[in-house]
């Protein structure tokens, strides 16, 4: 038995469930191995690991997950549950990954009393193992070479920000990832404003703040990484704004490391920027967590005094958003360890002008 199933039926113990149902799909392949978990559920119940899914899927479950029962059915499998389950009193269940419509299923249809059991896999998958540390130290890697390959051969003045976030997606492919890990964001001159801001037809000007926030899955883990460039010069204020920026950033991660809480982080970088009048620009929290998901706990918010524990991955991302200007974002991938952190997105964050 690994050491991923140990530790959930120690938590199902803790919780007194006999049995619990995995409906997330990251959740499912976490535990399983099973890379078609949108179309499958898990059950484990003492001894008995149960995978649910149907036909399509068959010889997938065989050569991915070939220790886990199969169970053949369309999701949500009722009925094979009611078979599987009619002599468990507790049923632990994922309530934030079913819709109201499957559980009322579940509820008029099981005997057992389910009992909802939030984010308790999602726990398990905080601390990162080597498997999946070296997994996530290539995705940085490769999103390092496609940053490096778009300054040298695609950014230039008069390319539009849509043709900047296919080339991305298309690099990151083309260096062995999988897909995208989010949606891509390429935003320029005052679209640079916008944290989310959705790469659209501006085709880039000379003077213009560039924002590229990007990364890949690679089997299954997501990289992320931002940079701010300027278009063939800059201004002394972008200039001396990115440079806050940057002190910021670099003081974040270097205060990352085992024992140290997200609040800690998050309030020092605020009171960082707040030395040049930017705080007030800043709009999201300092940085998250991210695996088999680009956003999981902690993060590294002023609301949360959650403590960081060696081997969880995070992101440091001030930035500074400013209507009618623009906007500058900085952010590195780093791996918790016992005094400090590793980071494993290397990338130049001096300001390049390109």
């Amino acid at each position: 038995m690994n050491e991923r199933i140990e530790k959930l039926l120690s938590a199902m113990e803790e919780n007194q469930v006999e049995a619990f149902l995995v409906s997330k799909a990251v959740n499912i392949r976490y535990l399983s191995g099973f890379t078609g978990g949108e179309d499958a559920r898990l059950l484990l119940m003492g001894n008995h690991r149960y995978i649910f899914t149907d036909s399509r899927y068959f010889e997938q479950v065989k050569r991915e997950c070939p220790d886990w029962e199969l169970v053949e059915t369309l999701p949500p499998g009722i009925e094979e549950l009611q078979k599987v389950t009619r002599k468990i009193n507790r049923l632990g269940f994922e309530s934030h990954a079913i819709s109201y419509y499957t559980y009322r299923k579940l509820e008029q249809n099981l005997k057992s009393e389910l009992v909802p059991l939030d984010n308790v896999v999602e726990k398990l998958r905080q601390v990162k193992d080597e498997t999946e540390l070296q997994l996530m130290r290539q995705a940085a890697q490769i999103g390092d070479e496609v940053f490096t390959q778009l300054c040298r051969y695609k950014i230039a003045v008069g390319v539009s920000e849509k043709e900047l976030a296919n080339e991305l997606v298309y690099l990151l492919r083309q260096n062995g990832c999988d897909q995208e890990a989010f949606a891509t964001i390429a935003v320029a001159g005052e679209n640079a404003a916008l944290p989310h801001g959705r790469p659209g037809n501006y085709r880039l000007q000379p003077g213009d703040m560039l924002i590229l926030d990007f990364g890949g899955l690679y089997n299954g883990y997501a990289a992320d990484m931002t940079r701010t460039v300027a278009i063939g010069k800059e201004s002394p204020e972008f200039r001396s704004r990115y440079q806050a920026v940057l002190e910021a950033q670099q003081l974040g991660v270097s205060l990352v490391k085992a024992g140290v809480t997200c609040r800690e982080i998050d309030l020092a970088v605020r009171d960082c920027l707040r030395k040049y009048n930017l705080d007030i620009y800043f709009h999201h929290s300092t940085g998250h967590s991210l695996g088999l998901e680009v956003h999981e706990t902690p993060s590294l918010s002023s609301r949360s005094d959650e403590i960081l524990k060696e081997n969880m991955v995070i992101t440091v991302e001030p930035g500074i958003y400013i209507a009618g200007w623009g906007g500058i974002r900085i952010e590195d991938t780093v791996i918790v360890k016992n005094g400090g952190c590793e980071i494993i997105t290397q990338s130049d964050k001096s300001l390049l002008i390109i």
